[in-house]
């Protein structure tokens, strides 16, 4: 069988700015590694938002590692921006997905059995609308968040019509979904799935298996920036217990809770947001929140920075994930993976964080709002004995809930079959 798979992603091609990225590039190894695996004779378009090399996020990186298969075509595609907007707003959505339908009806040809179009987010989220209605033709959108998820997040609630906007363009995608065939959702996680069915109203049959998960190969991870990377570690190194959290620069991943909750406890608290543009506001409240308890925010550490650190720290860290709203928490999976005696993971306990965690047993959940009694139950597992204890189970965890390679094996065999 020859097949034609088209990922479409604004992140994780050529660049690397967020957490789409970092799965849409599993996406990528797993393609290649599956259908490698079953002498599949495939070629992969992956086809993202027109960058420039000073584009916010781009990754010379990525663009070398994903150029590399001679069955890999990277295609950019204009979002009307010129190469200035990656993410972009409706506009550019609009723009992008109707270029792109126009580039994957053209390259459409009978010469392959199956053409598989797997499209991320919201860029790309109404594009199944503009493409051909071939019966080889499937195609499964990726929404990893949502408008009625994150309508109040802070990079983009100052334009309530625009949030509104996003929120009837994903009602229209799902509507569109449910009555032609051939067309899926893949969801993330559990919680994104009962999202859709119950706030979106997308019919059960029209889901398929895409939750995040880690892969559990050995996989060398060559580090941007590492001289830069290397200089920030060695300021911070020699500490003997740290707070750590680490995300969007956002108000729903709640840094500030971690810098409040760092008061509590007896440890050297680091928070590092990633900001989307130099003097973000909420940059500076960080800062300011952070001067009274003495703790380090690190808001210009390249994106890579935190793996290094978790890699290489030899102290003890205490890895809380604060936030608000998270569809599926991709740092549960990642600490996991590291497998580290010296890490306790404590998540809010919250709806797509609640459902990856068991408390007490391979992770600990909190109320990150009540920092005394956080501060109380972390103190009660942040011992040698404790850790160990949760980290042999999460690791389990992540063998038996969360294997990635599994996942996508199962979904490939599946669209390849429809």
């Amino acid at each position: 069988m020859k097949l034609l798979i088209n990922l479409c992603a604004h992140d994780g091609i050529i660049s690397h700015y967020t957490g789409v990225g970092t799965m849409v590039h599993k996406y990528i190894y797993m393609i290649n590694k599956i259908l490698t695996k079953y002498n599949y004779d495939y070629h992969l378009n992956l086809i993202t938002p027109q960058y420039n090399k000073d584009s916010f996020g781009y990754s010379d990186k990525y663009c070398r590692e994903h150029s590399f298969n001679t069955k890999t075509s990277i295609i950019q595609i204009s979002n009307g921006s010129n190469g200035t907007q990656n993410f972009g707003n409706i506009d550019n959505w609009k723009e992008l997905t109707k270029n792109t339908a126009q580039f994957i009806n053209q390259n459409i040809t009978k010469d392959y059995d199956k053409i598989i179009t797997i499209y991320n987010d919201v860029p790309f989220t109404n594009l199944a609308r503009f493409l051909d209605t071939d019966s080889k033709h499937i195609k499964v959108w990726v929404p990893h968040s949502s408008g009625l998820i994150h309508n109040e997040d802070e990079f983009r609630q100052k334009n309530s019509q625009e949030q509104q906007e996003r929120i009837d363009l994903e009602l229209s995608a799902v509507q569109y979904i449910n009555k032609m065939p051939m067309c899926y959702l893949g969801y993330i996680s559990e919680y994104m799935k009962d999202h859709f069915v119950r706030e979106y109203g997308l019919l059960k049959n029209k889901l398929l298996n895409l939750k995040n998960g880690e892969v559990l190969d050995d996989i060398d991870f060559v580090f941007d920036d590492l001289p830069k990377i290397e200089k920030m570690f060695g300021k911070i190194k020699n500490y003997d217990n740290v707070l750590l959290s680490f995300g969007r620069a956002e108000k729903y991943k709640n840094h500030e809770a971690t810098l409040k909750l760092g008061a509590y406890l007896d440890v050297k608290t680091i928070i590092v947001p990633q900001s989307y543009y130099k003097g973000q506001p909420i940059i500076d409240e960080y800062k300011k929140l952070a001067q009274k308890i003495n703790a380090i925010v690190l808001d210009d550490a390249p994106f890579d920075f935190v793996h290094y650190f978790l890699k290489n720290f030899k102290g003890n860290i205490i890895v809380l994930i604060p936030s608000t709203k998270e569809p599926m928490g991709l740092i549960v999976n990642e600490i996991r993976k590291y497998n580290k005696d010296n890490i306790l993971l404590v998540v809010n306990d919250i709806p797509g964080l609640r459902e990856q965690v068991k408390d007490g047993v391979d992770g600990v959940l909190v109320n990150v709002e009540d920092f005394y009694n956080s501060a109380v139950k972390i103190k009660k597992y942040y011992n040698l004995k404790n850790m160990r204890f949760l980290k042999t189970n999460a690791f389990k965890t992540l063998k038996e809930k969360y294997n990635f390679e599994k996942t996508f094996e199962n979904f490939i065999k599946k669209v390849v079959v429809i």
